[in-house]
């Protein structure tokens, strides 16, 4: 097997990337997102596992310019989650910017004179307490004068921002409003895999977000022929030899969805197992995830109209007479509507009502 080069990156490491030469193929996305940095606000939006916290991550490190990345894929209910949140985000960013003495030091003495936070060594705790939690746009404010003095954009990550709903997530849409109209030296960069969702709070009238200008920047599924490339060049740093076919199986398999073809990657060239093992691990992970999504509805309703997607049945009409089988009356169209508006939304079904995921419409047919 090659030697792998001292901190070289290779394509089927599994964490997000950061540097340019381990991204695949994704130039014009990231020479966009490179000249779309500084506005005052970038949406990077695309499927899930299309290499979204790895584009955002390398444009960041191409820049230069100082981040706060808020990793928001959890989601939050509540301002004590929140506030937990932006304390850790702010701790990372507090460390990253004690390697130039003066940016961590700047960084750091205008953050303790912001109410209800405290600093120990890096570590950033922001009170959640209703007498003392500043609010979130103070804290956008002490960036924002930190850009000031050093003379640079900060840039404010909030990845997979459409989990921030609710009043929680209405009053962090608030702050990022007025940040944008009145701190210059910040760019929010919102990424989103769920765009129905996003789009949703984005061009909602009601929302304090409704009518700010973005630059959007899109990441893609890869072709058949990209993904074959792909696995190609992952399997030839490792010196590991795969046949064609297998390649071409897995390319087909995983429909170009770069996170799921780095998986397999990953795996297959550890030895862990062959492509319909790695494929089955996989279905089993995006089961899951369905499972977290009919969590919150009505469960047996959404499980059987996945099913019958999974399984082809996407006409309306055929659709909607095998909901009244399966429940044993008559449904208004509302009702299937609904649930397709949901599926959409969430960016699980396209709107010719496909599985926009090879791996999730898998893991359909086992709920």
């Amino acid at each position: 097997m090659r030697k792998r080069l001292p901190g070289r990156k290779l394509l089927f490491d599994p964490r997000p990337k950061a540097r340019r030469e381990d991204l695949y193929d994704f130039d014009a996305e990231l020479e966009k997102l490179l000249r779309a940095l500084g506005e005052p606000m970038v949406l990077v939006s695309g499927l899930r596992r299309t290499g979204k916290t790895s584009l955002v991550l390398t444009a960041l490190n191409e820049s230069g310019l100082p981040y706060v990345y808020v990793d928001l894929r959890e989601g939050f209910t509540s301002t004590r989650e929140l506030y937990a949140l932006l304390s850790r985000s702010l701790s990372e960013f507090a460390e990253r910017a004690s390697r130039w003495r003066r940016a961590g030091e700047l960084l750091l003495k205008l953050l303790s004179r912001v109410r209800g936070v405290s600093i120990m060594g890096f570590q950033v705790s922001v009170s959640w307490s209703p007498r003392e939690r500043p609010l979130v746009s103070e804290l956008f404010a002490a960036l924002d004068e930190l850009g000031e003095r050093l003379g640079s954009k900060v840039v404010v990550v909030l990845d997979e921002f459409q989990r921030s709903r609710g009043s929680v997530g209405a009053a962090l849409h608030s702050a990022i409003a007025h940040s944008y109209d009145f701190h210059a030296n910040l760019s929010f960069v919102l990424t989103g895999s769920e765009m129905g969702v996003l789009y949703g709070i984005l061009r909602n009238p009601e929302n304090p977000l409704y009518g700010r200008a973005y630059v959007e920047v899109r990441t893609r599924k890869l072709s058949r022929e990209e993904s074959v490339d792909f696995l190609e060049r992952g399997f030839a740093e490792l010196g590991v030899e795969v046949g064609r076919g297998e390649l071409e199986r897995a390319a087909e398999e995983l429909g170009g969805v770069i996170g799921w073809l780095t998986y397999y990657g990953y795996l297959r060239a550890s030895g862990r197992g062959d492509l319909e093992r790695v494929v089955g691990e996989a279905v089993e992970l995006a089961r899951s995830e369905l499972e977290n999504f009919l969590a919150t509805r009505v469960s047996r309703r959404y499980r059987i109209a996945l099913k019958l997607l999974a399984q082809g049945v996407r006409e309306w009409g055929r659709l909607k007479r095998a909901l009244e089988d399966a429940e044993g009356r008559e449904l208004s169209d509302r009702v299937l509507h609904e649930i397709l508006h949901q599926l959409r939304s969430h960016s699980i079904v396209d709107e010719e009502n496909n599985f926009t995921d090879p791996i999730a419409r898998r893991a359909a047919l086992q709920l």
